[in-house]
């Protein structure tokens, strides 16, 4: 009977499989903007971070609406074309925490020794998508730094556009950083899968080359307050 590491390497390999998948998802604002306010701002918010993506969502959903607007390609057919923000974190950062992201779906499992898997090497799923490959086609007017200032960021941020912003940016954490095994079984993973990069510089190479082009990203934003 096929165990749980056979059948989500089954999926990854699938070739019906999405997580690769590298599509913009820009949200719009509702049409109906909230009442009381003659001065607000329409803005879109471009997502492609997984950890402060879901707070920013949760920020747009408590204080606009729970039904933001999903625009899909091509992206001109919509009315609402107002200017686009999005967050930049940093990019080797942002790929470790996609690939203990991924370490979730093959728990104590050296998916970094299985060949087909590592065809795919360095992106496996979203959170491990370099920025570059979805800013080219969307090209954001706003970049915000995420890092542990992220929620004076934005609120500054709003204030200055013109955005809705009621008290702090909402948080909830992932389960992967509440759970003790869950941290445990990612702290294991990245230290061997560091020790076998370096036995293995051909994989870093290819690593460092596929994010080189998100530091021009990094770059504008590193030195935000």
């Amino acid at each position: 009977m096929p165990t749980h590491i056979d059948e989500a390497v089954k999926i990854i390999l699938s070739k019906d499989s999405k997580l690769r998948e590298i599509t913009p998802i820009i949200y719009a604002l509702p049409e109906k903007m909230p009442e009381g306010w003659t001065d607000l701002r329409r803005m879109r918010y471009l997502d492609h971070d997984l950890s402060a993506g879901r707070n920013i969502k949760r920020w747009l959903w408590r204080d606009y609406s729970s039904e933001l607007i999903l625009q899909q390609r091509p992206f001109d057919k919509y009315d609402d074309q107002s200017e686009i923000f999005t967050g930049i974190r940093h990019p080797l950062e942002r790929w470790w925490s996609g690939i203990k992201d991924f370490m979730y779906f093959l728990p104590y499992y050296s998916w970094w020794t299985n060949e087909a898997i590592m065809a795919q090497w360095p992106h496996f799923h979203r959170a491990t998508l370099r920025l570059h490959d979805i800013m080219e086609e969307v090209k954001p007017q706003h970049l915000i730094k995420v890092d542990g200032g992220i929620d004076q960021r934005l609120c500054n941020f709003a204030r200055k556009h013109r955005l809705l912003f009621y008290g702090t940016l909402p948080h909830e954490k992932h389960i992967r950083h509440k759970r003790p095994d869950i941290l445990k079984m990612e702290k294991i993973g990245e230290r061997q899968l560091k020790q076998w990069l370096l036995k293995n510089p051909d994989y870093q190479k290819k690593l460092d080359d596929y994010l080189e082009p998100d530091w021009q990203y990094w770059n504008k934003v590193e030195d935000q307050e």
